[in-house]
């Protein structure tokens, strides 16, 4: 949670990026200095991809917030267009992209949400099975007693755990660093 002070200090940077005439893709920052550490932190983004007509929804949308003020998980994706909408920003893909020209396998049928792979992290910090789950308890309503809550909500703590161990194993020398920071 930002304190008062730090909510004093929020910037906003956004932008759009061109990808070509028929695409956009938007970035929204909230930003501002951490007063422990002096360095400017992220408190909440949003990247959105968007069909080049002006003030479109967008075809997806993916959030990132420091501190949700719900059971929403910290980052996630929004789906906003329909199959309509992403079969058309498909097939007016370029050369570049296999789906532009129907799907993966050049199979002759009209491209599918199904065929576009959504980033959801890399080697590390990925999402984890808890985390799914809590998705279909706080989006889709499934049944929760507290304890399965508790038990979901230790069982992502632990997996960013192995994650971070992970990251650390694979780069000492940026951990290192890291630790050595905080103490100056």
């Amino acid at each position: 949670m930002l304190t008062h002070k730090q909510l004093d200090t929020l910037a906003r940077l956004v932008g759009d990026i061109h990808v070509n005439s028929f695409l956009i893709v938007r970035f929204d920052y909230m930003v501002f200095v951490d007063q422990e550490t002096g360095l400017l932190t992220i408190d909440n983004s949003m990247f959105s991809v968007l069909p080049g007509a002006k003030n479109s929804e967008p075809l997806v949308r993916w959030d990132c917030m420091r501190s949700p003020h719900s059971n929403i998980p910290c980052a996630h994706i929004h789906v906003h267009a329909h199959c309509d909408e992403w079969a058309s920003a498909i097939l007016t893909g370029d050369e570049h992209s296999p789906q532009s020209h129907g799907c993966p396998e050049n199979e002759p049928r009209a491209p599918r949400i199904a065929d576009i792979c959504l980033p959801a992290g890399r080697d590390w910090f990925r999402i984890c099975l808890e985390q799914v789950l809590l998705f279909v308890i706080d989006e889709i309503g499934a049944a929760c007693t507290p304890e399965v809550r508790e038990a979901l909500d230790h069982g992502i703590e632990k997996w960013e755990e192995v994650q971070l161990e992970a990251m650390v194993r694979a780069n000492p020398a940026l951990a290192l660093e890291a630790l050595e920071a905080l103490e100056a």
